[in-house]
């Protein structure tokens, strides 16, 4: 759909209060809406906090990092939000800070599950951090490029479609937290037969 600009709606965090009754100070900054549907956030001074805020069911927030955050650290903040979560994601290249950061959320049983699909490159690439993630993870090798992270619980149904990996880079990273049920029953349907095909 394309639109222009006086279709757009700029939220003031100043002025708008949010829909959970918290203190506007608490509001995301920089945040634009169009039909209360979708939520763009492009500026590279926020810290991953203030750039996602929070979220609301029906609402899907498209979203450019610029290297202040990977898919992992998104993951950990926005369980902060859903409550404990399943997880199955894929990623082109993990590292070992991500691995650690992952192994203490599952630990903390903020993570109740967690599953990963990861490159068959990963295992000559970077064998240190697969080394590791062998014996941390239920995870499966197939040819894979998409880095999609799905998050569910009796509350949320999340897709996280990016550009991100679960490693830390400087480059602009463009990436998409669809909270449609039906994407996520998309996503699940394709990434479950993934996993079953894939090899250890």
């Amino acid at each position: 759909m394309l639109f222009n600009s006086k279709d757009l709606v700029v939220f003031d965090p100043e002025k708008e209060p949010n829909t959970e009754g918290q203190s506007p100070k608490n509001e995301t900054i920089g945040l634009v809406s169009v039909q209360g549907k979708t939520a763009f956030v492009a500026d590279k001074d926020m810290n991953l906090s203030k750039a996602i805020g929070q979220l609301t069911g029906g609402k899907d927030t498209h979203y450019y990092s610029w290297g202040n955050f990977n898919l992992v650290r998104l993951i950990i903040y926005l369980i902060r939000q859903t409550g404990p979560v399943h997880c199955l994601m894929t990623s082109y290249s993990f590292s070992q800070t991500s691995i650690e950061q992952l192994q203490n959320r599952i630990e903390r049983k903020d993570l109740l599950s967690f599953r990963v699909i990861i490159d068959n490159r990963v295992k000559t690439m970077s064998p240190k951090p697969f080394q590791m993630l062998m014996q941390s993870f239920d995870y499966r090798c197939t040819s894979v490029h998409a880095k999609v992270a799905l998050l569910w619980n009796n509350n949320w149904k999340l897709s996280i479609v990016t550009s991100q990996n679960a490693t830390d880079n400087p480059k602009l990273e463009r990436g998409t937290i669809f909270t449609d049920p039906s994407v996520f029953e998309f996503d699940f349907k394709i990434l479950e037969d993934e996993f079953k095909r894939g090899t250890a």
